[in-house]
């Protein structure tokens, strides 16, 4: 299980440093002058990291985007799993009450209960809200979900929130903090999609990623944990599509060009991942001078999608103007 210990604190620090961020005055960056072999892309995010960004490597194209501040919940689709999880690209959480009944929880629970940040990546036992039940019956738990910060590192608020029986797909109770508000949702599942999305605020089910056999990767901003800080913060990276694409990190020794099919490790695969790929191509440079992101090129990516092989390294982090928020990667299939 991912640690919570502290979790406030460092969701307060996170928080400052969320802000703190865009305080700092960033040097314009030249694009970078790589040799390339494969085919470059970038997925123009921008400085705000406002979309997700979908992504094709079988058909070399962006196949769909949306805000990340769209949805809350995040329902799994596929058979005999019932796992929940909160939008980790708002830094949302979540208070295990451990109370069942709905209106026996009350706005001072928020000052008390263990705040538990969403950064599991789509592992199901990391999951904020926990095991919610034994599947399809609830355990009936309600729980307290702030719905993560906005851009400028604000609290979005707060929402009541219970998980009841599953039927023929989801169904869920939620109410503003003070119990007003009261309302009930179904949310099907879609076998077409790896998840499907719920908002707490438009009270809507949303079908926003493509269908799970048409991309791989998304460019998005998600929760992580930094263990030596223990710190709980939002980061912008590459995650994966699990149900049909897993990535590992072959080396960063390798030239980009010079990696062959015949050094794919299969085993790699065994235990697939969303983060394979994740943030760790880029540093932010605060104590050398220059106020920005580096790419460290070196880094070489294996993807499987479906049944076949990509090597991918990322480029840059910076757009045409200068401005951060775009990443850009080249990537090739292996033969």
């Amino acid at each position: 299980m991912t640690p919570q210990n502290s979790l406030f604190t460092s969701l307060l620090l996170a928080l400052s440093l969320l802000s703190l961020s865009s305080c700092f005055k960033e040097n314009t960056i030249a694009p970078l002058d790589l040799s390339t072999q494969g085919k470059t892309f970038t997925a123009a995010m921008g400085p705000d990291y406002i979309p997700q960004m979908y992504f094709n490597l079988q058909t070399a194209e962006f196949v769909s985007h949306h805000s990340r501040f769209e949805y809350d919940l995040v329902f799994d689709c596929q058979d005999n799993k019932f796992n929940i999880w909160l939008n980790g690209a708002k830094l949302m959480q979540a208070i295990r009450t451990n109370k069942t009944d709905f209106d026996a929880v009350v706005p001072k629970d928020t000052l008390t209960g263990n705040k538990r940040v969403e950064f599991s990546y789509g592992i199901p036992d990391s999951a904020a809200l926990g095991t919610w039940g034994n599947y399809p019956n609830s355990n009936k738990e309600v729980y307290l979900v702030q719905l993560g910060v906005n851009n400028q590192g604000e609290s979005l608020g707060y929402r009541k929130l219970q998980i009841l029986d599953y039927t023929t797909g989801y169904n869920i109770k939620y109410s503003l903090l003070d119990g007003s508000g009261v309302r009930e949702a179904f949310i099907p599942k879609d076998n077409n999609r790896q998840y499907v999305f719920y908002s707490l605020t438009d009270h809507l089910v949303k079908n926003l990623e493509p269908e799970k056999d048409q991309w791989d990767l998304v460019f998005t901003m998600y929760s992580t944990y930094f263990y030596k800080e223990k710190l709980a913060y939002i980061v912008n990276g590459v995650l994966t599509n699990t149900t049909r694409s897993q990535a590992y990190l072959i080396d960063s020794t390798s030239s980009f060009e010079r990696i062959t099919k015949q050094q794919v490790d299969m085993s790699e695969f065994n235990n697939p991942k969303r983060d394979g790929i994740g943030y760790e191509w880029k540093a932010y440079d605060l104590n050398g001078g220059t106020n920005s992101y580096a790419v460290n090129t070196k880094y070489n990516y294996i993807i499987k999608s479906d049944n076949r092989l990509f090597k991918l390294r990322m480029l840059d982090f910076y757009g045409t103007d200068g401005s951060r928020g775009y990443p850009k990667f080249e990537y090739q299939e292996l033969k």
